[in-house]
């Protein structure tokens, strides 16, 4: 095997890793368990994917480039990204993307580098191997989620990010689910074709069973929906594809059908709330309830910048100022999020029309490659096609209510990769670069190698391969940086949970410091100054360092505010909440807050407009009622100050400091 031919083997291994990474990964010494884990492996697998492919370059002198119409949108997207990040407001986090979430301009890089992969090292073979290492990696994803909806858990979990306790490797029901539901139509395919031996069709067929299962007993329903209808496409291609019988062809019709006909009762048996699935039907009402208001805030940003939108990863920081009045008044500060949980509305609101156009045309090229590639091929290639289409159709339809973390994303771009790659077939492009040596001669009658496995090496050049060797040693640190900082945080829990604070404040001082550009670590620093070691200056110190690097975050503008309060700075307090009522003027919470530090100030009037603002909005708040009282009363309005402590009462018959009020009132009187 000669050098071009292993470096493309080990790039297809690598590719291989990637997908399997992407979905088991995760590490419990990392404060984000899950997805700053697989994000790290996934950007780790791209360089060296990169890396790879710039030794082969640099020894070859030769470039192959996949000959596709792709590379149109694929560019413009990229394009889109980068301006989606210079005008960001936080430049670093849209490079980098939110913890947890990892959205930023690096990821979305590596998921267009991971198409350019798929077409680049299968260009003259089979993309299978891609539909098996993800049906692999679906093994112990199932297993363990299974496990966990029996009651068995092997790694106790203090907390998770939201749902039923059935996640697997993914900390959340919603995201685990909606990864079964790509794997079954591709299971099914795997159970369907007739290239795998019968112990892998046997296996796939299993694994089909098993991840719907696992994905019913999560109780996510978004996963058994995408897999029913990926699943219906696959069996449907699999009639087009059969070269058997009539009457053969007529059972394959009639599965197709049931399996139609399955997910239509599905989906009606959960939105009746009837059937075996009923009993799914108040949890899928909440679910669409939250994301009804996210999906407003989404098209509020949109609507207020269509072209170029608010940057990458900044729809939490616009999140308070943007989201409806009902959702303000119903939710407080309670619920807040960093993502529409839509990714085509999150690039909307990201990168404006010229991030979302880009995308959608991503997008409609992988469709339009998927429909004229079904027209036009047949048998096996087709129903590879239909089993690669029913897995990327099942992600299209549950990103219209999540989100693209790492695993989800990166079965997307792939299976989008191996879309255009099985359709088209496009050729390799050769760019020839100097001190490129003439291709080497082979023997007479040997068999005649690919042309991107035959030219000879050309001399080693030390300066290249240094030069690609410090490049991979400052990407390796800078990708990992977002798992260092975790890791730093996670140690100072740890260590200030068992009581050796001095360690704890150390690691807190590395996770801010590694960490730069992220908010939560001096927040939650400053969390501990003030809770654990009673420092409320440095606490305060700390806030105010997450406020500037997350302007627009709340709750570091509040949290700056009460310990300025608690120290008497005042100046301090004063532009707190100043900056806390120009970032929300309509959650309750919000005027209740600044109406109640105005009052404190001796700023009767003001205080009473803002806490009749907040009981207006929500009248149930007997504390309110009381500040809004004693606001009215110091305002010189007996009358009114007199309904509030009424009102209040109303509310909390035990409610003294209203009586009391009542009390002040007559004895003025």
């Amino acid at each position: 095997m000669d050098f071009v031919a292993r470096t493309l083997r080990w790039q297809r291994i690598v590719l291989a890793v990637v997908l399997v990474g992407s979905a088991v990964g995760f590490w419990r010494g990392s404060l984000d368990v899950f997805n700053t884990t697989k994000a790290t492996i996934v950007a780790l697998g791209a360089l060296a994917l990169l890396t790879l492919s710039a030794l082969r370059v640099s020894m070859t002198r030769r470039a192959l480039i996949p000959a596709t119409a792709a590379w149109y949108p694929m560019g413009a997207f990229a394009a889109a990204l980068v301006v989606a990040t210079l005008v960001a407001d936080r430049p670093m986090l849209a490079v980098v993307g939110r913890i947890g979430r990892h959205t930023g301009l690096v990821m979305y890089l590596v998921y267009v580098m991971l198409v350019w992969a798929v077409l680049r090292q299968y260009h003259d073979a089979s993309p299978a191997p891609l539909i098996k290492a993800i049906l692999v990696a679906a093994v112990p994803v199932s297993l363990y989620g299974l496990a966990q909806a029996v009651g068995l858990e092997p790694l106790p979990w203090q907390a998770v990010e939201g749902g039923p306790p059935v996640f697997s490797t993914f900390g959340n029901a919603n995201f685990f689910s909606a990864y079964l539901g790509i794997v079954v139509p591709l299971a099914l395919w795997g159970a369907l074709t007739s290239t795998w031996s019968e112990l892998w069709r046997a296996a796939s067929g299993l694994l089909a069973v098993l991840s719907l299962l696992a994905a019913y007993l999560s109780g996510s329903l978004q996963g058994v929906g995408i897999a029913l209808l990926g699943a219906a496409f696959v069996v449907a291609v699999a009639v087009l594809s059969s070269d058997e019988a009539a009457h053969r062809r007529g059972r394959a019709a009639a599965a197709a059908g049931a399996v139609l006909v399955t997910a239509g009762a599905a989906i009606a048996s959960v939105a009746f709330g009837v059937g075996p699935l009923g009993h799914l039907q108040p949890s899928a009402a909440r679910s669409l309830e939250t994301r009804i208001g996210k999906w407003e805030t989404a098209l509020a940003m949109f609507a207020d910048r269509p072209l170029i939108g608010f940057g990458l990863d900044s729809f939490g920081d616009w999140f308070y100022a943007y989201r409806p009045q009902w959702l303000a008044v119903t939710s407080g500060l309670e619920r807040s999020t960093d993502t529409p949980h839509n990714v085509f509305l999150d690039m909307l609101a990201s990168g404006g029309l010229v991030l979302g156009l880009s995308y959608a045309a991503f997008v409609g090229f992988t469709a339009w490659a998927l429909a004229s590639g079904l027209r036009r091929l047949a048998g096996e290639e087709r129903l590879l096609l239909g089993g690669l289409g029913g897995g990327w159709l099942a992600y299209q339809l549950q990103s219209l209510v999540s989100i693209d973390v790492p695993p989800l994303a990166v079965a997307h771009w792939v299976l989008a990769g191996a879309i255009i790659l099985v359709a088209n077939r496009p050729p390799l492009r050769e760019w020839t670069l100097p001190g490129a040596s003439a291709p080497a001669a082979q023997r007479p009658g040997a068999r005649r190698r690919p042309r991107d496995q035959a030219p000879a090496l050309a001399r080693p050049n030390p300066i290249a391969i240094g030069l690609i060797a410090v490049l991979v040693v400052i990407g390796v640190w800078a990708l990992a940086i977002p798992l260092r900082a975790e890791e730093a945080a996670s140690d100072a829990l740890h260590l200030a949970a068992v009581g050796r604070l001095d360690e704890a404040e150390q690691a807190w001082d590395s996770a801010v410091g590694i960490g730069f550009w992220e908010a939560r670590y001096p927040a939650m620093a400053g969390g501990f100054h003030t809770e654990q070691l009673g420092r409320l200056s440095e606490a305060l110190a700390l806030h105010q360092t997450a406020a500037r690097r997350e302007p627009r975050g709340l709750a570091h503008w509040i949290n700056v505010g009460r310990i300025a309060v608690s120290l008497g700075e005042e100046a301090t307090a004063e532009e707190a909440y100043q900056r806390i009522l120009e970032l929300d003027r309509q959650t309750p919470e919000v005027l209740a807050e600044v109406g109640r530090y105005r009052l404190e100030r001796g700023d009767a009037a003001e205080a009473a407009r803002l806490l009749g603002q907040a009981v207006e909005a929500r009248d149930e708040n007997a504390e309110w009622w009381v500040a809004l009282g004693r606001a009215r009363s110091g305002a010189g309005d007996d009358a009114g100050a007199r309904r509030a402590f009424e009102r209040a009462l109303q509310i909390d018959p035990e409610a003294d400091d209203a009586r009391d009020g009542l009390e002040q009132l007559a004895e003025r009187a």
